[in-house]
């Protein structure tokens, strides 16, 4: 299927659905494996919370296009060059801290654009935006929390959390490579960039977390549809059932 995009609102649109989406099913992937059980319900509903995220926004994204194609079909039809989700949100569950620690930092994001979005001359994206925001300030507080506790804890917990540190920040780096239609939605991208490194940065010296420098790696960039080598299995885990059985109703 053809997913050619017309406006550049749908495809500004489209990078923070897709981001939600994958978010979500890496969190889904997460559900009975959560350290107690209370954790667990936090993770799902997390999750949860990403899915409903997207889904607003692919119905955003589809009226805009004059609904020549279908929510659904942005999730399950798509292959895997037509998403353009953040690579960090794609990197997979190795342990409970790259959990957390991935949701740290795609909060903070989350949080300044979103924040951003309150200013959407599309009064649907600004009404969404006021929703999300609550959402993020809880998900945001959650992980934040964990950092604390896994950060100034056991000496394995703080040696976990360093360790998806380490990795995870690589894929950083091209989140504040904004293009032309990035600074077209968003009013003030510089200083989306400022908060974000002056959270981290407070956070992981409060916790006794080390900030690496990690030297520029030239990925190709998700914007281009460009993935790390996650993405393809994971896609082929949630698309799944769809494309199976195409015909299927539910």
């Amino acid at each position: 299927m053809n997913f050619t995009f017309e406006s550049n609102e749908s495809k500004f649109l489209l990078r923070i659905a897709d981001t939600s989406l994958i978010l979500a099913q890496r969190l889904a992937e997460m559900c009975s494996k959560g350290p107690f059980l209370e954790e667990d319900i936090a993770l799902s509903n997390t999750s949860l919370d990403l899915f409903g995220r997207a889904e607003e926004l692919y119905k955003i994204i589809c009226r805009i296009e004059n609904d020549k194609f279908e929510p659904d079909e942005l999730v399950y039809k798509r292959n895997e060059r037509q998403f353009y989700n953040l690579k960090l949100v794609e990197q997979p569950n190795e342990d409970f801290a790259w959990v957390i620690v991935r949701q740290f930092l795609h909060d903070v994001y989350a949080k300044e654009v979103f924040t951003e979005l309150l200013k959407s001359e599309n009064s649907e994206v600004v009404g969404l935006s006021q929703k999300v925001l609550k959402e993020i300030k809880y998900s945001h507080l959650h992980a934040k929390d964990w950092i604390e506790r896994l950060g100034l804890g056991t000496e394995e917990s703080n040696s976990r959390t360093q360790s998806a540190v380490n990795h995870i920040l690589k894929y950083i780096e091209e989140i504040f490579n904004f293009d032309d239609i990035d600074k077209t939605y968003l009013s003030n991208t510089a200083e989306i960039e400022s908060k974000w490194n002056a959270e981290i940065n407070a956070v992981f010296a409060a916790y006794n977390i080390t900030r690496i420098e990690v030297p520029p790696l030239s990925m190709r960039d998700y914007r281009d549809g460009f993935h790390s080598e996650y993405m393809g299995p994971l896609l082929s885990v949630m698309q799944y059932l769809p494309r199976a059985y195409p015909d299927a109703k539910w």
